[in-house]
């Protein structure tokens, strides 16, 4: 059964209870997507971040895994997981939120009657407004989980260095400065645009491809399209995070990163890590898209009136 914006009692709420109820119902499937999609791949965003700022030491998935395994024990694969779902649900609450208002603003514009009828291309510059949206709460963040990721591997852990999410935080924000904890922001705000350009500009395609009714729910589709959403998106926006990861564990800009990343590594420096990151990419937003979904639906179920 499909279900249309209407509200509960019919005519007794205008548009604009709608639509507050609509951006409700959007910020909370980016929540419970953000948190499906980090505790289900985290161990692999650890190693990602570690092969991204230490490739001397760690030149493989399997290695990385192993050695972080044996000298931090399973919280080592998962540290960093509070400030990642943190991350994540600041990211896709945001992300998802933007998405579909400036979807409205696209179907107003060029006077298309649902999502469903904009263009693919227009689908995808939806998706990139949303990332630029999304970077703005995911620096910080990202910023405390890539800290907190690395600080075994750089001895800070053993100097006193704050070893939780929000004590790293305050350490960032009172030793650095308050600005510090945007740090790396514009090497975010080029890998969220440019991936979410992707991630849903994938998604959509995928769910052209999968499902011929456009409001159709189904499990394995909606993960599916997910999945090839996140491939995408980090296929195309991982040496920007590799940069990223750079700026925010050291006190290099994003140039002399990319510098040093090139000198060093030559082009090949920039896809350090990108196995661990698609292996990720897949399930991790496959999640996310039916966690994200299927709260829509249950929202509309009890929200929204069926027709």
């Amino acid at each position: 059964q499909h279900y249309k914006s209407i509200t509960f009692i019919e005519g007794m709420l205008d548009e604009k209870y709608r639509w507050i109820a609509e951006c409700f119902r959007d910020t909370m499937a980016g929540v419970f997507g953000g948190i499906t999609a980090v505790y289900s791949t985290q161990p692999l965003d650890t190693t990602k971040v570690k092969m991204q700022t230490f490739p001397n030491e760690y030149r493989s998935v399997i290695v990385t895994l192993s050695k972080t395994f044996k000298q931090e024990g399973i919280r080592g694969l998962y540290a960093g997981s509070i400030p990642a779902v943190l991350a994540n649900v600041g990211e896709s609450a945001v992300a998802f939120l933007a998405y579909g208002r400036i979807s409205s603003i696209a179907q107003y514009m060029t006077g298309s009657k649902s999502h469903q009828e904009l263009s693919l291309l227009s689908q995808a510059f939806c998706g990139a407004g949303s990332g630029a949206c999304a970077s703005f709460v995911l620096t910080p963040t990202e910023l405390v989980k890539c800290r907190l990721q690395t600080q075994y591997i750089t001895g800070k852990a053993a100097k006193g260095i704050p070893t939780t999410p929000f004590a790293m935080f305050m350490h960032i924000a009172t030793k650095e400065g308050p600005l510090k904890l945007m740090r790396g922001w514009t090497p975010t705000l080029l890998r969220e645009t440019w991936g979410y350009f992707y991630f849903f500009g994938g998604y959509e395609a995928a769910k052209k491809v999968l499902m011929k009714d456009p409001d159709e729910i189904s499990l394995w589709k909606t993960a599916v399209s997910g999945g090839v959403g996140g491939t995408m998106c980090w296929g195309f926006a991982y040496p920007i995070d590799v940069v990223k990861s750079q700026v925010q564990v050291g006190s290099l800009s994003p140039l002399n990163a990319m510098k040093n990343i090139y000198s060093e590594f030559g082009y090949k420096g920039f896809f350090r890590g990108i196995t661990p990151c698609l292996m990720r990419a897949f399930p991790g937003c496959g999640a996310l898209f039916v966690a994200v979904d299927y709260t829509k639906l249950a929202f509309d179920k009890v929200v929204f009136k069926p027709y």
